[in-house]
C-alpha cells in the first residue's frame, strides 16, 4: 500500500508546529499532514476536467500505469479506496491523472456514487504544505481516466506540487475533540485540523491526531 498518508509513505505522526508562523506549513515528516487554509474554495471536478478511456493514454501520461480493462494494471492500492492510479503529468506538475477500480458508494445516503476530494501538497525538507483548493468529483467508470488540474493558492504559485491527499467525500464519527456523536465530513475535519494546528499560541494538534486515528484518507507522493 504505497502512498498512504495524509498525509502514505510511513506511519503518519503529527508533531508540534515549529515552522515559520507566516507560512501555512506543519513541521513534520513528508508523510504527515500538510497545513493550509481552512477557507479554501471547493472546486467541482465535473466542470473543470476531461475524461478519456484508459486505452487512450495522453502524451504526458505515457509513463503512468493504467488498467485498460478496469481490472488489471492499477499502480497502487489502499484500504480506503481500493485499487487506483494517481499519476502526475510529465509536462505540467499541476496536472494529475486518476483512475479508480471501485467507485465509492454510500450505504446510508440516497445517492448512487460518492465524490472523491483531492488536495495538492508540496514537501520541502520536513515541511508538508497544502497549496491549493480541494477538487471534488465522482469517478463512476473503472475504465476511465480523469485529468485533474489543481488550482494553487496565490501565495503558492511558485510551489511545485509533488503529492496529494484524497478521500471519499463522506462523514465519519471522529473522536474527541470533535463531537463524536455527530458525523463530520472528511473535508471539514481536515480543514478544522489545519486551522487549529496553525492558530497561536498553542498550535493544538489534537484535531489532527483525531483525523489520523480514523484513517480514512490516502496520500500519494511523487
Amino acid at each position: 500500500m504505497r502512498g498512504l498518508l495524509f498525509f502514505v509513505v510511513v506511519i503518519f505522526t503529527v508533531t508540534s508546529c515549529d515552522s515559520p508562523r507566516d507560512r501555512r506549513a506543519l513541521s513534520s515528516t513528508p508523510s504527515d499532514i500538510g497545513q493550509s487554509s481552512a477557507s479554501a474554495a471547493r472546486i467541482d471536478l465535473g466542470n473543470t476536467t476531461t475524461t478519456t478511456p484508459a486505452s487512450v493514454i495522453p502524451t504526458d501520461a505515457q509513463h503512468c500505469k493504467f488498467a485498460t480493462d478496469g481490472i488489471n494494471g492499477f499502480a497502487d492500492s489502499s484500504t480506503h479506496l481500493g485499487n487506483y492510479t494517481l499519476c502526475q503529468s510529465s509536462a505540467d506538475k499541476n496536472t494529475m491523472y486518476f483512475q479508480l477500480q471501485t467507485p465509492p458508494v454510500s450505504t446510508t445516503l440516497p445517492v448512487t456514487a460518492l465524490s472523491i476530494c483531492f488536495i495538492p501538497t508540496t514537501s520541502t525538507g520536513t515541511n508538508s504544505i497544502y497549496v491549493g483548493n480541494p477538487m471534488c468529483g465522482q469517478f463512476t467508470s473503472p475504465t476511465a481516466v480523469r485529468k485533474i488540474t489543481f488550482v494553487k493558492f496565490a501565495q503558492y504559485q511558485n510551489a511545485v506540487i509533488n503529492g496529494a491527499i484524497f478521500f471519499k467525500d463522506i462523514g465519519f464519527n471522529y473522536p474527541s475533540p470533535f463531537n463524536s456523536y455527530t458525523q463530520t465530513m472528511t473535508l471539514d475535519a481536515y480543514r478544522i485540523c489545519m486551522q487549529v494546528i496553525s492558530t497561536p499560541p498553542y498550535y493544538n494538534s489534537s484535531y489532527c491526531q483525531a483525523f489520523k486515528q480514523v484513517n480514512q484518507y490516502v496520500f500519494k507522493q511523487f
